[in-house]
């Protein structure tokens, strides 16, 4: 008997460490890599009505938050020099609210693209969460859309009707990141009149005239009388002579033995100043003149899929100009073809009479 239990005591341990053995072999299972960008969950109070200065809300998100990037992600628009703190507590932020503010006036906590999850993750989208004295936010709105070859674009937005000078040496009221989106929009403002602008790139250090910006075509912007859509910007970025007689060349030689697409059409307007039309993608662009009768055509197009927009050339250059800081002028007006046109290789393709001014801006 003391023999049959020594030997099933042998055999019990030889069986745990073969499972053991087993158990420390196998690798273990990894999940999926964490891409997804943190997102806002709740705040508390839920509606940010009725605040007072210096009250504590909270801020709530789906996940532990990385605390470095904190510093440079929060900011409160308008802008100003807010008394504001903040306390991390993993995915809850608790804030205080700045004790200077005004009591008809809608604000906004903006965490911009700075903003970490724990796994490093970015936001890609600002999110804007309002608060107000009052017991009602202000609703007015600005929107529209940025088109052109920009890598990236913000909004830049000032209270009043400003100088150009102004506008460059004032810290805007309220800056709207772009870059994940050809449109744009601001919301919860003030029945108030605003000075607007867009520019490639957004800094305290950054000159920018010596970068891509668009001023709108009108000098003065309204939200008394209601909100502003179809607000909409052209960046793109002016290429040296000598880049373009080099990339011209190439082109000429690329296209010998390339076949080629033809565009047609006609537009209906207003004609008080001559009209011109772009036809580009992000590799090709190709412009020329419509005739008086409103009609076009443009040949020699590389097959692909492109975007149509015609512009009002006030000062008959050919270029679509987006306006001076040093002089008097704004954006030419222009107009966008609603749909992308794919053209192919030995194709002619015509497009329907385009009435640009039933277009809504």
């Amino acid at each position: 008997m003391f023999l049959n239990l020594l030997k099933n005591s042998v055999v019990l341990i030889i069986g745990v460490l073969f499972f053991a053995s087993c158990a420390s072999v196998s690798a273990p299972q990894g999940g999926d890599i964490d891409d997804i960008p943190p997102k806002l969950t709740e705040t508390s109070p839920k509606i940010l009505t009725d605040i007072k200065p210096t009250q504590k809300i909270t801020i709530k998100f789906n996940e532990y938050l990385d605390e470095s990037s904190l510093k440079n992600a929060i900011t409160i628009f308008p802008s100003g020099d807010y008394d504001f703190s903040y306390e991390y507590k993993g995915d809850k932020i608790d804030l205080w609210l700045p004790s200077k503010l005004e009591k008809d006036l809608t604000y906004m906590i903006v965490f911009n693209t700075n903003l970490k999850d724990e796994h490093n993750v970015r936001l890609k989208n600002d999110i804007i969460i309002p608060f107000s004295r009052k017991a009602v936010f202000d609703s007015k709105k600005i929107q529209g859309n940025i088109f052109g070859d920009f890598s990236s674009a913000f909004i830049l937005l000032w209270f009043n009707h400003l100088e150009k000078d102004i506008m460059l040496n004032l810290e805007p009221d309220y800056v709207l990141n772009a870059s994940s989106s050809s449109s744009y929009e601001f919301n919860f403002l003030p029945e108030k009149d605003f000075s607007i602008l867009a520019v490639e790139q957004y800094g305290s250090n950054i000159n920018y005239e010596q970068r891509p910006f668009s001023f709108y075509r009108k000098n003065k912007l309204s939200l008394k009388d209601g909100s502003l859509d179809n607000i909409n910007f052209y960046l793109h970025t002016i290429k040296s002579e000598e880049s373009e007689d080099s990339e011209e060349k190439n082109d000429t030689n690329e296209k010998k033995n390339i076949k080629t697409a033809t565009l047609t059409g006609e537009v209906l307007g207003n004609f008080i100043h001559p009209i011109s039309l772009i036809l580009k993608n992000k590799k090709n662009e190709y412009s020329n003149t419509i005739q008086i009768d409103g009609s076009y055509i443009l040949d020699g197009i590389l097959e692909g899929e492109y975007q149509l927009l015609i512009y009002e050339d006030r000062n008959n250059n050919s270029i679509l100009d987006m306006g001076s800081f040093t002089t008097n002028e704004f954006a030419e007006r222009f107009f966008v073809y609603p749909d992308s046109l794919s053209l192919r290789a030995n194709w002619e393709l015509e497009i329907p009479k385009w009435n640009y001014n039933l277009n809504k801006e």
